[in-house]
């Protein structure tokens, strides 16, 4: 259910998981943190028995989209094939924490150059590229808490403009990233391998929907060489979430390998129902056809 991260419990340390039913005994009637794992959230635990209302168990983050509501997938969204349109893929969600996020989009068919323009009511910028990724130029504004901002993508061929996607992000309030902040401090305070440390933090990530930052530690930790078949299984996760497919299938291919070689029968299970979303995903249609 959760991650003590606190001291106060006779029997439970710090950084001790923690499981509906467990008992806990606080020292000199205070309380004691507990991260919750499915909601992200720091929780103030006194004395007594673990309910599962304090913090229910972990959800599946997955896409709207799946075998049970197909309704909702009538139109496929992301992913890296070239198509009609430049779609924004990064920053993956509305509110971010990098005032300097990076920004990438799907590739056009046949088109020769893209043009970004970020635009708020307090500055706008353009840069043109021939590529499909553009990070944040030093040289301009960073964006600022609190705001929202416009990006457009505009796909050109033979010097005019052929197609275009925009996406609207904000960067979180000052107050806001310091809570965060706090939260992600109190983990890494605690000593985790940093596989768990890691996950605790896609946590309280995901409680707040910030799948750019969640997806970039993610990322940062399979670099490392960890064959912990969880980080990859979740990064697998995280990229169906902002439907992102074969990046997904990617992930959850290793996450099989992994899980068979170290026998871990749990995270292969949900590796193995993570390609079947998958294959399910790409079996879409990628619009929807008109009247007959």
């Amino acid at each position: 259910m959760g991650r003590i991260v606190s001291k106060g419990d006779e029997h439970f340390g710090k950084g001790s998981l923690i499981c509906e039913g467990e008992k806990l005994e606080v020292l000199n009637g205070g309380y004691i943190r507990m991260l919750c794992f499915s909601s992200g959230s720091l929780l103030n635990l006194s004395s007594g028995v673990i309910s599962s209302d304090k913090c229910a168990k972990p959800e599946s983050y997955l896409p709207n989209c799946n075998p049970t509501d197909v309704k909702l997938c009538q139109i496929r969204k992301g992913g890296i094939a070239e198509g009609n349109k430049p779609t924004v893929i990064s920053p993956y969600t509305t509110s971010i924490l990098n005032p300097r996020p990076e920004i990438t989009w799907t590739p056009v068919r046949s088109a020769i150059s893209y043009k970004i323009r970020l635009s708020s009511y307090e500055f706008e910028w353009e840069k043109v590229v021939n590529q499909t990724q553009l990070t944040y130029p030093a040289d301009e504004k960073e964006l600022q808490p609190g705001n929202a901002y416009r990006i457009d993508v505009f796909a050109y061929k033979d010097g005019y403009a052929i197609t275009a996607h925009s996406r609207i992000v904000n960067l979180l309030s000052v107050s806001y990233q310091e809570e965060i902040a706090q939260e992600v401090k109190r983990i890494k305070e605690l000593g985790l391998p940093l596989d768990e440390a890691v996950l605790d933090i896609d946590a309280i990530y995901m409680s707040r929907n910030l799948l750019n930052e969640t997806i970039e530690i993610l990322k940062a930790q399979t670099v490392t060489g960890t064959r912990n078949p969880s980080i990859y299984r979740v990064l697998g996760d995280r990229y169906l979430r902002v439907w992102l497919p074969n990046s997904a299938k990617h992930e959850y291919t290793i996450a099989v390998e992994l899980a068979k070689s170290s026998n871990n029968s749990v995270e292969l299970v949900k590796a193995q129902e993570g390609l079947k979303l998958v294959n399910f995903y790409n079996q879409l249609p990628t619009s929807r056809k008109g009247a007959q």
